[in-house]
């Protein structure tokens, strides 16, 4: 056969080989998937939503993800319906400075006063009346003409959002007197409020267990 011929052949060959891309017609190639960069894949975390903040979302009036800190509503739910009792110490019956001497030791890793009355005067309480100025493990004082040249009768954790949480001889809404979260704006305890305490390290504390 010619030499020229063969080398014509061959080269007629190639033209139709798998390295011609235009064997392939452009509206094929055009619907190939496309892997995405993976810098442009964005994973978002979302923090888990535990039992504890859904069951005290309600009384909180709470989104449950803003029922925080955990370990203070944890402390509580041990705590909630114990029935209140004078001088009582256990669950088998809790005064309103105990809980909260309790809870402050417990929770905050605080040692604050025995009673209601020593609480409020303690040299490292920093007394004030502006609610608007009111954190989460502030103390609020009460007694029963909401003065403070009376006798401060009545102890309790402030919580966020108009809610505490304390020991009660009062009865809330189930009939039950005890620990409770209350609603701090309520009619009856804006009568016997006297005063706010903030107590240092509280804030740390709280951040701590965010």
């Amino acid at each position: 056969m010619n030499t020229k011929l063969v080398l014509l052949i061959l080269l007629v060959g190639f033209s139709f080989g798998c390295g011609n891309r235009n064997m392939f017609p452009a509206e094929e190639t055009s619907n190939l998937p496309v892997k995405p960069k993976q810098d442009t894949v964005k994973v978002i975390k979302k923090e888990p939503i535990l039992p504890i903040q859904k069951k005290y979302a309600k009384s909180m009036g709470l989104e449950p993800k803003r029922v925080k800190p955990v370990a203070l509503y944890e402390f509580i739910d041990d705590w909630i319906d114990a029935p209140y009792r004078l001088g009582g110490e256990n669950k088998a019956g809790i005064d309103c400075s105990y809980f909260t001497q309790y809870l402050y030791h417990d929770v905050f890793n605080k040692l604050i006063e025995r009673t209601a009355s020593k609480q409020y005067k303690a040299p490292d309480t920093n007394l004030f009346i502006g609610q608007e100025h009111l954190r989460i493990g502030d103390l609020l004082f009460f007694n029963l003409e909401g003065s403070e040249f009376t006798t401060i009768t009545h102890v309790g954790i402030y919580l966020g959002n108009n809610r505490f949480v304390h020991s009660t001889a009062k009865r809330g809404s189930d009939g039950k007197n005890g620990v409770q979260i209350s609603n701090f704006k309520s009619k009856h305890w804006q009568k016997l409020f006297v005063a706010a305490g903030r107590k240092p390290g509280i804030a740390k504390a709280i951040k701590s267990l965010q």
